[in-house]
């Protein structure tokens, strides 16, 4: 009786005695085991009915918030269409939210909930899989040998030092920016650096006037640490997504009902500062001329501009006062570290700049400037501009740049904004060509802020902490990581005010990047696609970062479009022995099918991943072709703890050739097939697994869970695979598959 169709098999009530007759009749299993197997899911079969009341209270007004919106998306869409439409969105706000649920999401929900009730209840119970499990004969399906199909070959590893230079705690933890702060001892001493104020700097933008550096700031401009300290405290409480991410983790590693019921209260939790975020704002922006960066200040008024049009008006000010702080430190170089005074520098230091090569101006002697015609007046003039920061400020300047300058940047908790839009209005002789990206520290800052410490998307806060201004919803065009040895092709391409910058840029940025890149532990890329051939997001760059992460331990590629050749891509850039931490892999909601998922195997026969634990290809349409390739790869003893293909549209074939390489798997590897087209033969061969390796537990029977026996049970299941796609696709929280 194959139910990967939509033969429905008779109601087991009616039939259980005549099929248990049949089951102890059979000479091949003792007549003990019979017994015990039986009556345990019959206590099983009637529990489920005392609690299906309280189930069904709990799974219709979760079917609606949750499951609901995606199913609707899905019934209106194609295999091929991509993203959230705007109408869409439009349609999930008030005043229409209200019809929108009682019309579209409650019907969905109650065909969602009828069917697992009566599915689950009636036609399809752990009662009936107990008797088919026990009457099934060999021959009604053969089991399948999982074989791998062909990969990509994998680039050699690389000769390269693997060790981190500075401990990427640097840039996860609060306490070594407010060292930044209030000093480190020889580092960094109190008062080298100084953040102002969002609130004095928006007020002041509003008067029209012009930013003064640093010396010439009124003291209440600034924020003090404990200022910051007493605002950070301040923040509210909110969802804790990463709390959600960890019950998502312990699900997929641990199947069973007290992992799902703490995956469905994760939904409901909060804490304070649930983002872990600091009250500090670091912008990154360009110089429109060597003295001063903004003499007319345009560019503070096209910052605050901006800042102030955000998030439907309220704000970048707004959204944090959301979250709970009342004020953010701003970090701005002008402001924030000693200046030399622009009122001393003469137009002739414009001219040579400009005729010399760069930063010649600046290293060139004494001796040498004054052998130009009027070299004597130039040099006394430099050297009044040079002594308008004094030695400890010159000194304070120096410490700021080398021992704090990646921090402001590249730290988790700190909101960087990128102006990368130049004002209207520039200054007279302004070489246009000499954009945001065409300069050497707003490279470094952008590609430092982009390494991966920062988390993709938070689950309280409503703004991004990569904020570029030239976007219109408040989000900079997300990129993958840059490799030092990126970062060297970029820098070779880049100008710089000071010539010698260069090269204090690659080193700082390499010892970053090692450090970040080297201890991060968490990646996310939800909703980022991976093309081939993009300049910031190919699969082949994404390759090329990841062999420089050391420790990470979760990677997540949800919705990232990924189709066969990306993931062959993917894995022929992954060098030999890659990812030796790596114990969490998520890529489902992507596009690629058996041959992707041969790609992504054969890379664990490299070395790539040694220690995985959990592989999630949920809600990809991999197949029983692609299922049976994650069996030969399951039967090696990777992922060593849980494999989780929900909606892939996998059956008997696939599920028999799981079931078959279970007991070779890893001690604690458990196998979660929800929803597929699995029939009893299929779904009774990984019950008989997964209790053969684990004894009798509630959880399998929710790892193997199916719904395709009603006429709308399957459809259903498809719409909601194709509504997540889109969703994850769109960069917005999905569910994980």
């Amino acid at each position: 009786m194959k139910c990967g169709t939509l033969q429905k098999p008779p109601v087991c009530l009616a039939v259980s005695f005549a099929v248990c007759s049949a089951a102890f009749a059979a000479p091949r299993l003792p007549v003990c085991m019979t017994a015990a197997r039986l009556l345990r899911s019959c206590v099983e079969t009637l529990v489920d009915f005392v609690l299906a009341p309280v189930f069904c209270l709990i799974l219709l007004p979760f079917s609606v918030l949750v499951f609901s919106p995606f199913i609707a998306l899905g019934l209106c869409s194609s295999d091929a269409a991509v993203g959230v439409p705007p109408a869409l969105l439009a349609w999930r706000r008030l005043p229409y939210l209200i019809p929108m649920v009682l019309f579209v999401d409650l019907p969905i929900a109650v065909l969602f909930s009828a069917a697992q009730l009566i599915e689950g209840l009636f036609l399809r119970n752990s009662l009936t899989l107990a008797v088919h499990s026990l009457c099934r004969r060999a021959s009604q399906l053969p089991n399948r040998e999982p074989t791998l199909p062909d990969a990509e070959a994998g680039l050699r590893a690389r000769e390269r030092p693997r060790s981190n230079t500075i401990d990427g705690a640097r840039y996860r933890e609060h306490a070594p920016v407010w060292a930044a702060l209030e000093g480190d001892g020889d580092k960094v001493r109190p008062g080298d650096v100084r953040l102002i104020s969002l609130n004095w700097l928006m007020e002041l933008a509003e008067r029209g006037d012009v930013l003064p550096r640093r010396q010439d700031l009124p003291e209440e401009a600034f924020l003090s640490s404990a200022q910051l300290r007493r605002i950070e405290q301040g923040a509210r409480r909110g969802f804790d997504l990463a709390g959600m991410e960890e019950a998502i983790e312990r699900f997929t590693k641990e199947p069973s009902l007290s992992s799902f019921l703490a995956f469905l209260a994760s939904f409901f939790g909060r804490k304070r500062n649930p983002d872990g975020l600091l009250p500090i704002i670091s912008v990154s922006y360009c110089w429109l001329e060597a003295a001063h960066p903004d003499r007319e200040g345009r560019q503070l008024q096209l910052l605050c501009r901006k800042l102030r049009g955000l998030y439907g008006g309220r704000g970048l000010l707004g959204a944090c006062r959301d979250y709970g702080f009342s004020d953010m430190g701003v970090f701005l170089d002008w402001c924030s570290g000693y200046q030399k005074d622009p009122a001393l520098w003469r137009e002739w230091m414009s001219a040579a700049y400009e005729a010399m090569p760069e930063g010649a101006l600046y290293v060139s002697s004494d001796s040498a400037l004054a052998r130009m015609a009027g070299g004597e007046r130039m040099v006394a003039e430099r050297r009044a501009y040079e002594a308008s920061r004094s030695v400890e400020q010159k000194a304070a300047f120096g410490r700021m740049l080398e021992n704090t300058m990646d921090l402001w940047y590249a730290h988790a908790s700190v909101t960087v904004v990128l102006l990368t839009q130049l004002p209207d209005e520039l200054p007279a002789g302004f070489d246009r060509s000499r954009t945001y990206d065409t300069r050497g520290w707003t490279t470094f800052e952008r590609c430092s802020a982009e390494l991966g410490a920062k988390p993709s998307s938070l689950g309280f806060a409503k703004w991004k902490l990569v904020i570029d201004v030239a976007s219109d919803d408040g989000g900079a065009q997300r990129r993958l990581p840059a490799t030092p040895e990126r970062m060297a092709t970029l820098l070779a391409a880049c100008r710089f005010t000071n010539g010698a910058d260069s090269a204090a840029v690659q080193a700082l940025y390499e010892k970053t990047a090692k450090a970040v890149l080297g201890t991060v532990e968490k990646l996310y890329y939800n909703g980022l696609p991976l093309v081939r051939g993009d300049a910031w997001t190919s699969p082949a760059l994404l390759a090329e970062a990841l062999n420089h992460c050391e420790s990470l331990r979760s990677l997540v590629l949800l919705g990232t479009r990924l189709d066969d050749e990306g993931v062959a891509e993917l894995a022929a850039g992954l060098e030999d022995g890659a990812l030796p931490a790596l114990e969490n892999l998520m890529v489902g909601f992507n596009r690629f099918g058996a041959r992707g998922v041969g790609s992504l195997c054969g890379v664990f026969h490299r070395g790539v991943a040694p220690a995985l634990q959990t592989l999630n290809v949920g809600l990809t349409p991999i197949g029983d072709e692609g299922a049976v390739a994650l069996a030969a790869a399951l039967a090696t003893g990777t992922p060593s703890h849980g494999l989780s293909l929900g909606c892939c549209d996998v059956d008997d074939e696939g599920a028999m050739a799981l079931a078959a390489a279970l007991p070779a798997a890893g001690q604690g590897c458990r196998v979660i097939a929800t929803w597929n087209r699995i029939g009893l033969a299929g779904q009774a061969a990984l019950l008989d697994a997964l209790e053969a390796k684990h004894g009798p537990q509630p959880g399998h029977g929710i790892a193997v869970q199916q719904m395709n026996l009603l006429p709308w049970s399957c459809p259903l299941i498809r719409a909601w695979g194709r509504g997540g796609r889109r969703v994850a696709e769109s960069g917005r929280v999905t569910i994980y598959g």
